[in-house]
């Protein structure tokens, strides 16, 4: 049997998604484990993100083999039991041979930052603390200019292996709620860092240290040095991602 599965974990005890040796904990490691405890034969669980260390999930999507017979909703729940309060297999449902989570048409992720002096006690494993005042209207402009087809290059934080760094941006908007500041982008794919290195550049927009029509410059630039820092990874969360 081949099964899709849709993942949330908190990512602030893990070293990333992907599996690493002995003992470093990962995300794709701890639910193998879990799994193959239940179908008692060795499982690998092919994820179609790699989130970085410290960086969350609601809708990472999965795809798992087995000769375990067990009826969808029974295995989940037996997994679950299984693992770790942080993670949570929220549905396994059947696919087939040709479902690929390689081939993703759009993610989402959410980022969040708290603007406020005093320190997010409660939420500090999901924000990031930002406390100079910043301005939300021209970073919603910056985020505007994201939008459409470019080559993200300068928003990459290493040399890539894939063959073209050029990708789709549907949507990016920030909006705010209390001291907290959503940034929301959607795209066909995303560059190592790319999003965290998009957050960095509009919060420098923010703060008043660049202009809000900067963006179309770094891009065609592709120098990682002219975008603007990397954002820590505790405030990104993987929200969904459509097939």
């Amino acid at each position: 049997m081949r099964y899709k599965l849709t993942i949330a974990y908190d990512g602030a005890a893990y070293c990333g998604w992907q599996r690493q040796p002995d003992p470093v904990p990962t995300v794709q490691r701890t639910i193998e484990l879990a799994a193959g405890a239940i179908v008692s034969h060795p499982v690998t669980v092919a994820g179609s993100s790699r989130t970085d260390t410290g960086v969350h999930a609601r809708g990472q999507v999965a795809v798992m083999e087995t000769t375990c017979d067990l009826e969808p909703q029974r295995l989940r729940m037996a997994i679950n039991s299984r693992l770790p309060a942080d993670i949570s297999i929220r549905q396994l449902e059947p696919c087939s041979a040709e479902f690929d989570v390689s081939r993703a048409t759009c993610k989402r992720y959410r980022y969040l930052i708290w603007n406020q002096r005093d320190r997010p006690v409660f939420q500090r494993h999901y924000v990031y603390h930002y406390w100079h005042p910043l301005q939300i209207e021209p970073m919603r402009q910056a985020c505007r200019q994201f939008l459409g087809g470019h080559d993200f290059m300068a928003f990459s934080s290493r040399t890539e292996d894939r063959l073209s760094t050029v990708r789709h941006i549907y949507h990016c908007d920030i909006g705010q709620r209390g001291p907290i500041m959503i940034f929301s982008v959607e795209g066909s794919g995303f560059l190592y860092h790319m999003v965290r290195n998009m957050v960095g550049t509009v919060v420098e927009v923010g703060r008043g240290h660049w202009p809000s029509d900067c963006i179309p410059r770094i891009l065609q630039s592709k120098d990682r040095s002219q975008a603007g820092p990397c954002a820590p990874a505790q405030g990104l969360c993987l929200q969904w991602i459509r097939f």
